[in-house]
């Protein structure tokens, strides 16, 4: 009976043995595996980084830009107003469209004929 009982006490610390050198593979598995995950956690962490860092440029990029854009709206608008009070025929014209003739138009501009002619013609009644 001895020999009975010294075999199942061998036995049970025979698989207890292979028990544990299951877990510890296991557990080395497993360390690995957390090794690989928490290099690729470190890695996704420094790419969403430089991508905040990015998206911050391009936010500052677009702010710089909307505020030239602004400055350019604004020039281009008080451009828009002055531009036909600073053109030399900007009077003339608007006679022409008050309805003057061409003769009136030598006599009191100092036209010739056909610059009077022309301007009556552009921007002269639409009626015709």
């Amino acid at each position: 009976m001895d020999t009975d009982l010294l075999i199942v006490i061998v036995l049970c610390f025979s698989l207890l043995g292979l028990g544990l050198l299951w877990l510890v593979l296991e557990q080395r598995k497993l360390k690995n595996i957390n090794q690989v995950l928490a290099e690729q956690l470190d890695s996704m962490s420094k790419d969403i980084a430089g991508l905040c860092s990015a998206a911050v440029t391009v936010d500052s990029r677009i702010a710089m830009s909307a505020e030239k854009m602004a400055d350019l709206l604004d020039k281009l608008g008080d451009y828009e107003h002055k531009e036909p009070e600073a053109s030399p025929y900007h009077n003339v014209i608007q006679r022409v469209r008050s309805g003057a003739s061409e003769q009136e138009l030598v006599k009191d501009c100092g036209l010739s004929r056909e610059e009077a002619a022309l301007l009556i013609k552009v921007h002269g009644s639409r009626s015709n």
